[in-house]
């Protein structure tokens, strides 16, 4: 099957329960991510990059962790390792610019992190 440009199912993410904590990381403050998103929902907690690793081991309720597909200090990839690493086996949400074939990017880093539920969701610019 050829890529027609809209894979809806790398791009929908089950919402989170009301109870449960999405942990936005790589975000400005002043950003807000969730706008628009199906964990608008959840708590959203922002987190650095470099409390990573804290978190995952202290952190509960933990359903979504979400990220940019890039920033300055890390990749989507850097931070799936690390997840993998703390033994994160929830759902990852990378929120990407507009891609051709988003299919590419999630099964490269779904095979990387084997335990982890990978979804790709772009986000437009307004």
């Amino acid at each position: 099957m050829g890529n027609t440009g809209t894979d809806r199912s790398a791009q929908m993410a089950p919402g989170v329960d009301r109870n449960g904590m999405a942990l936005l990381i790589g975000f400005d403050r002043v950003d807000q991510p969730q706008r628009g998103m199906p964990f608008i929902g959840a708590r959203c907690e922002h987190l650095p990059y470099d409390l990573v690793q804290a978190a995952l081991s202290s952190l509960q309720g933990v359903e979504m962790i979400v990220s940019p597909l890039l920033t300055d200090q890390f990749d989507a990839m850097d931070l799936a390792q690390q997840l993998q690493l703390g033994g994160y086996r929830g759902l990852y949400v990378v929120v990407t610019p507009v891609l051709p074939n988003s299919e590419i990017v999630r099964r490269e880093i779904a095979a990387l992190c084997p335990g982890m539920t990978v979804q790709m969701i772009p986000r437009t610019r307004h």
